[in-house]
């Protein structure tokens, strides 16, 4: 089994199953939005993606937006029923939207509202590969969504993806280079397969690690082992920095965020 990220030309034959129309119109809908009891908006949206996708969401900014600022791309966890829901990103968002970012965190393919029949993620299959093009595609078009947003500062944008958002995440910011910045995390328990495998090497963060083109935060548990974890981080181009939490794989957000907000401030001013 080779652990080796692959080679340019190879590379280039995994990001061509990703590649979408960057002019599909994205038919942007707001649904309403709640004000109240918050010191931000919280907006539930719609885009479309690619295979016909309707893709749920919710954007927040903050209610007295004088000027556009910097956004965060929150990408969840592997929790299907509750996709944006769960705990994890639910968290998160309060914690960055009172910090004064705009964030958006939609369902994952095949989460929450989008609930189909499980995959196995960690199945060498085809489906599970195309399950991966899906979910990266849908966050790529959340990013096109925030640079359509009047409130977002196009030069300020940030993915902070977790636990399967952070295998996600890796591969979204390994084949996109319009982020600031980047902080994964408990992601060594994702790094999987093999990376010169015909059905693996399209979906192994190992293939995409080398590819990152922000500076890049990653914060591992250490209840998930470390060996994988310092594997893909030593697959990561500078500027890089890790760091382990004597944990289990979960990071409750309201414990472990002064870090990751030190990191988005000093990249995103």
């Amino acid at each position: 089994m080779s652990r080796t990220p692959v080679d340019d030309a190879a590379f280039t034959q995994i990001a061509e199953l990703y590649q979408y129309d960057a002019d599909l119109p994205l038919d942007a809908v707001s649904l309403g939005a709640w004000t109240a009891r918050l010191p931000y908006a919280v907006e539930k949206v719609i885009y479309s993606s690619t295979h016909g996708e309707r893709v749920p969401g919710y954007f927040t900014h903050p209610t007295d937006d004088a000027e556009p600022g910097p956004a965060v791309l929150l990408v969840h966890g592997a929790n299907r029923f509750w996709g944006r829901h769960e705990d994890w990103a639910m968290d998160w968002t309060d914690i960055l939207s009172r910090a004064g970012y705009r964030v958006l965190c939609i369902d994952n393919a095949g989460h929450g509202e989008r609930m189909t029949e499980p995959v196995d993620y960690f199945a060498p299959s085809y489906r599970t590969r195309e399950w991966m093009v899906q979910a990266v595609t849908d966050q790529r078009r959340g990013l096109d969504y925030l640079l359509a947003r009047p409130e977002v500062d196009a030069r300020r944008i940030a993915l902070l993806g977790g636990s399967l958002g952070g295998w996600i995440g890796c591969l979204v910011a390994g084949l996109d280079g319009r982020f600031r910045a980047v902080a994964l995390t408990v992601v060594g328990a994702w790094v999987e397969g093999d990376t010169d495998d015909a059905q693996t090497r399209f979906v192994n963060m190992l293939n995409f690690a080398p590819r990152l083109s922000a500076p890049l935060l990653m914060v591992n548990a250490a209840g998930d082992g470390r060996e994988l974890g310092e594997e893909l981080f030593r697959a990561m181009p500078e500027p890089r920095q890790q760091q382990w939490i004597d944990s289990s794989h979960y990071l409750p957000p309201r414990e472990h965020n002064a870090d990751i907000l030190t990191w988005l401030g000093e990249h995103l001013v």
